[in-house]
């Protein structure tokens, strides 16, 4: 085996990046898939595809601020990829959704009050500038 082969077949306990890569996209559990992906990136850390779908099995655990981790790195990889920026764009939708959540429900009118209020200012000033 050359210097190349050795080079591109790198192991980490006992498995090449694609070996690993092939255990987490057959597994089932969500949380040995991140395991096996984060085999995969200590082997590959560019690898912007494993990045994406480890972000998508933390979207399936509901840590969303995880996910967004990985769907950034997989976009600093290669910036325009765009499964990764929509699954980024869901999960993030996804955290808003419980951050409104846990708002307590004065909190949430008075917010949406103060915004409609803004709206209809906005709109006087630009009805009155005509």
């Amino acid at each position: 085996m050359g210097f190349l082969d050795k080079l591109f077949k790198k192991k980490l306990e006992g498995k090449t990046a694609e070996e690993w890569y092939g255990l987490a996209v057959g597994e089932i559990d969500p949380e040995k898939k991140i395991e096996y992906f984060d085999k995969v990136l200590a082997l590959k850390p560019y690898f912007a595809g494993a990045w994406n779908l480890r972000g998508l099995e933390f979207v399936v655990l509901k840590q969303y601020e995880e996910a967004i981790a990985s769907f950034d790195k997989a976009l600093e990889i290669r910036p325009s990829y765009p499964e990764a920026k929509y699954n980024k764009e869901d999960a993030e939708t996804e955290l808003r959704k419980i951050g409104a959540a846990e708002r307590p429900v004065g909190e949430e009118k008075k917010g949406t009050s103060e915004t409609h209020g803004e709206q209809e200012e906005e709109i006087k000033v630009e009805g009155t500038e005509s």
